[in-house]
């Protein structure tokens, strides 16, 4: 069983959540995952530092799966770190800071858009333009591949990510190659993306070609379980990609296992449920399976075991029935010497009857 340690020099009555919490973390989470986040909390501010999932579990009156999967969610949202002690079944839970964790974030997203751009003028564009072959190629490339001639508006906004973002023309040209093949050609969808790149460090054409590959295995994962699930009618939310992902990145489950998952989901619950799929596969990561063999090997030895298990179970009622019928041939046998000593008596009353 788990046993999650939490720490807090502070004993208190009362114990903070964060509005950031209540904001913007809790309106995406389930209903269940919010209960074992405030539970923890609570536990974590009073000082009671080791609890575990039973405990949560009845205390909150859900599943310990739920639990579990309810810490898995936090962790993956980045409002909890999951830390495994030593012995592989303990687990310190550290609750981040959220309003420091969020201002730390919102650093290093606008850290460039904080930076007013500058504004150029169409005589200073057309002097670059003239004189710099690189610079003009960028801009031939531009409106050959969003299929329009380039606005003003759209030329400056070029400009600024090659002078304002100092990204090489390479790069740009790879963005706005793939803006274009997820049909987005808004220049400044573009330029967004141009400036996550530039806080990340995406500035060269190896870490373009690293970053979008990245890209693209995240989206086929996505695609392959969605369509592995049947789901062809919606969007994927965001907390099942981050199940997905989960799945894929951290637990390093392949396509396969997921699949057998899913098949005993809908076997046992008659739909899809991603709480349980994940349950499943949370079960198997910490036992170690890792193929379809393993879990038919590890299905048989549980029948075995529950063969054996009746096996037992049946002999016991045996015994009890054999007891049973020797304790009745008793009862028959005291029953005839009953009848004998009774017998005797008659007879001796008779003698006696004659006698007189």
């Amino acid at each position: 069983m788990a046993i999650y340690r939490l720490s807090n020099s502070n004993q208190m009555q009362t114990f903070p959540v964060s509005n950031i919490f209540i904001d913007k973390y809790m309106p995406q989470a389930n209903a269940t995952f919010v209960k074992v986040y405030l539970y923890g909390l609570r536990h974590c501010f009073s000082g009671n530092n080791e609890i575990d999932n039973k405990q949560v579990a009845k205390d909150l009156n859900i599943l310990e799966s739920d639990v579990v999967n309810a810490w898995i969610y936090w962790e993956s949202v980045g409002a909890i770190k999951l830390i495994r002690s030593n012995n592989t079944d303990d687990f310190d839970i550290e609750f981040i800071d959220l309003p420091s964790a969020e201002q730390e974030k919102q650093k290093k997203v606008s850290r460039i858009v904080l930076d007013s751009r500058p504004n150029y003028s169409p005589e200073e564009i057309s002097i670059y333009i003239e004189q710099d072959e690189n610079i003009r190629y960028m801009y031939n490339v531009a409106q050959e591949k969003l299929g329009k001639m380039l606005s003003s508006s759209d030329i400056s906004i070029l400009y600024s990510l090659y002078d304002w973002l100092r990204l090489p023309v390479e790069v740009i040209v790879m963005l706005i190659e793939y803006c274009v093949s997820i049909n987005k050609r808004n220049m400044r969808y573009i330029e967004k993306v141009a400036i996550h790149w530039a806080d990340e460090g995406i500035n060269t054409v190896d870490k373009v070609e690293q970053h979008l590959m990245q890209i693209e295995e995240k989206r086929s994962k996505l695609y392959a379980i969605k369509k592995c699930f049947g789901i062809t009618d919606r969007q994927l939310t965001s907390t099942e990609e981050n199940y997905i992902l989960q799945w894929t990145d951290k637990m390093k489950f392949d396509m396969e296992m997921i699949a057998k998952a899913y098949e005993l989901t809908i076997l046992n619950t008659g739909k899809l449920s991603f709480p349980y799929l994940n349950s499943i596969l949370q079960s198997w990561h910490e036992k170690g399976i890792t193929t379809v063999t393993e879990v038919e090997k590890e299905k048989k030895q549980y029948k075995e075991n529950n063969k054996e298990k009746y096996k037992n179970h049946a002999s016991s009622k045996d015994i009890k029935r054999s007891n049973k019928f020797i304790n009745f041939k008793q009862t028959k046998y005291n029953f005839e010497e009953i009848e004998k000593i009774a017998l005797q008596k008659r007879l001796s009353e008779l003698k006696e009857g004659d006698v007189k």
